[in-house]
């Protein structure tokens, strides 16, 4: 006998039991050090991971969501991209509690209401923590309901966006910091478009902190430029099927038709236009994190432009009978961070200069001053764009002796341009680009004491403890172009207070040729969080995430030479840097000249 599936705007109508009650959601096991470890659904069809192949056995086994099976629906496409598992709670136990057919707060059929999934969520003792990502939408239905009754009661859409603007206030009350909702997909009928603008005006009001995509605006740019994403067909349906819900590869009108086609059935979203829209808001939900790179991208430039005067700030371009000393040197600078699945890690590469000049105030005394220039390349990793870096910097300095102690003082301030941030975003088999430049500031202080435990040939040992503070403010900025996938991005801010515990080996005053090497465990001390605030295009929004802190504890490590080579003429060369926090490590090597008079 034939099965026929009645389909309901983003839902379906079916002769079959009623679900069970919800299981409480289990979190995924997944690394300590991601945003992210688990992520929770609330919706209707649009999001639905196959609720009805619990309630139908006629159901094909390859079928239950609706689109071209057995392709993933959107928040599955955004699960995967984040490394985290995402199952329908129904039959499965996993964390996808979306419905097809549901409305938000009404009954409808067998489906479960949105308000009621989220209810069934709590009831079972589910709770949402500062890395769960809820990923919550719905309002198709409700238009169904509205055109079912005439389309003449405009209520029924206003109260329903309303209504789900309340959801998400009441996913946030819950605990839930990291809320991603969307606009629906609108075709251009004039009710859906009420629905759109009143849930953005409820969320507005309501003041919610949540990631607000434009579904509507990313369709539009689909169907604008069909053959940019693949598309062969923005017209007709790629299942044979009435309900896409029971469409699989043997029900498409081609082959390929899940590739090519930009809808399923007459309302659900084909399988590549659910992966391109989950790709968007991948790159969305990365964000955050892949921009706030920048800041610890700035603060390990200027500290390597601080590294190339730390060898004269010691006493290194000092000369017996010699008051004043200038110094200069070309240096390599290269900053990495990692990635991962939710982390889009940064290469930076550039080239370094510093020029100074050191004034002797005795044999253990002086003070110097130091200008550093950089410029650079930087990439996100996994393709995600590219940036190019520019800063300079002024630095003053003081050496002195207290008793047996030697106390060094160090200033900075700086300030860093970043041209051409590009954020590249891939969609289907698209590729585009974000693009926006910003700038910033550089503050910094530091206070080193050391001491000359041991003296052996020339050389002296000891203990180096050091205090820092510094600071990097970047300016917020918006990228151009207007596309669904952009944003804007607030000012950011890395504030670091370290303290350092380690040994200093270095050439006695007087030497020929002088040589320091310091190695140290540093520690933070700063515990203020780390945010960015985002806004997605046409979102009615803002959204402020925390974002991954560098590792509190890490080493850092320093050396330098200068040696007379003619006269009062020297070669100075060093190395410095740090490592061992989390996967970021930043290196900066340096050769020039020095001379005294």
């Amino acid at each position: 006998m034939k099965t026929t599936y009645t389909a309901l705007l983003f839902g379906t109508a079916l002769s079959v039991a009623s679900p069970g009650q919800a299981q409480t959601a289990n979190p995924t096991s997944i690394a300590s050090t991601e945003t992210y470890n688990r992520m929770v659904v609330f919706g209707d069809s649009l999001a639905d991971g196959g609720y009805y192949l619990t309630l139908d056995p006629r159901l094909p086994r390859d079928a239950g969501s609706f689109t071209t099976n057995p392709d993933p629906v959107a928040p599955e496409v955004l699960a995967a991209r984040l490394g985290l598992s995402l199952d329908p709670v129904y039959g499965k136990g996993g964390t996808n509690y979306a419905v097809g057919g549901a409305r938000v707060t009404v009954a409808n059929a067998l489906s479960i209401p949105v308000a009621t999934q989220i209810s069934n969520f709590l009831a079972a003792g589910g709770s949402f923590g500062p890395r769960d990502l809820v990923y919550i939408q719905g309002g198709g239905n409700d238009y169904f309901a509205f055109q079912a009754a005439g389309s003449t009661n405009t209520a029924i859409l206003t109260t329903a966006a309303t209504q789900l603007a309340a959801q998400v206030g009441r996913l946030q009350a819950a605990g839930a910091t990291r809320i991603v909702t969307l606009a629906v997909q609108t075709g251009g009928a004039a009710g859906l478009q009420l629905f759109n603008r009143t849930y953005a005006a409820a969320l507005a009001a309501a003041n919610v902190n949540a990631l607000y995509f434009d579904t509507d605006r990313l369709f539009g740019e689909l169907v604008a430029s069909p053959t940019t994403y693949g598309y062969t067909n923005i017209t007709g349906v790629a299942c044979t099927v009435p309900s896409s819900l029971a469409c699989t590869r043997a029900t498409l009108v081609s082959p390929n038709a899940n590739e090519t086609y930009i809808q399923a059935d007459s309302v659900h979203p084909a399988g590549i236009t659910q992966r391109i829209q989950g790709q968007a808001l991948a790159s969305l939900v990365q964000a955050p994190d892949q921009i706030a790179g920048l800041g610890y991208a700035a603060q390990a430039m200027f500290r390597g432009q601080r590294d190339l005067f730390e060898a004269a700030e010691r006493g290194g371009a000092q000369r017996d009978g010699h008051a004043v000393s200038v110094f200069g040197s070309a240096g390599y600078h290269y900053y990495s961070s990692g990635t991962s699945a939710q982390r889009v890690g940064i290469t930076e590469r550039g080239l370094s200069g510093t020029a100074g000049a050191d004034l002797a105030i005795g044999s253990a005394s002086g003070v110097g001053l130091a200008g550093g220039y950089s410029d650079g390349t930087g990439d996100f990793k996994t393709g995600a764009g590219s940036y190019k870096p520019r800063a300079w910097s002024i630095s003053g300095y003081a050496r002195g002796d207290l008793g047996p102690v030697r106390l060094l003082a160090d200033g900075t301030y700086g300030e860093i341009d970043y041209r051409h941030i590009r954020r590249t975003v891939q969609l289907g088999p698209a590729i585009r680009s974000h693009e926006g430049e910003t700038d910033g500031t550089y503050v910094a202080g530091r206070v080193t004491a050391a001491v000359d435990l041991i003296k052996f040939g020339g050389l002296a040992f000891g203990p180096d403890l050091a205090a820092q503070y510094d600071r990097v403010r970047i300016a917020g900025y918006a990228e151009t172009g207007g596309l669904s996938t952009a944003a804007s991005f607030g000012k950011q801010e890395v504030k670091s207070l370290t303290g350092r515990f380690g040994a200093v080996i270095r050439t006695i005053p007087g030497e020929p040729v002088r040589f320091f090497a310091r190695a140290g465990y540093e520690r933070e001390f700063d515990g203020d969080p780390h945010t960015l605030t985002m806004t997605p295009t046409s979102a009615p929004i803002s959204f402020t995430s925390t974002v991954e802190r560098a590792n509190r504890s890490y080493m850092s490590y320093a050396m330098g030479v200068d040696g007379n080579v003619a006269g009062q003429l020297s070669l100075r060369a060093g190395v410095a840097g740090y490592a061992l926090r989390d996967d970021r490590n930043s290196v900066s090597a340096f050769a020039g000249l020095s001379a005294a008079f």
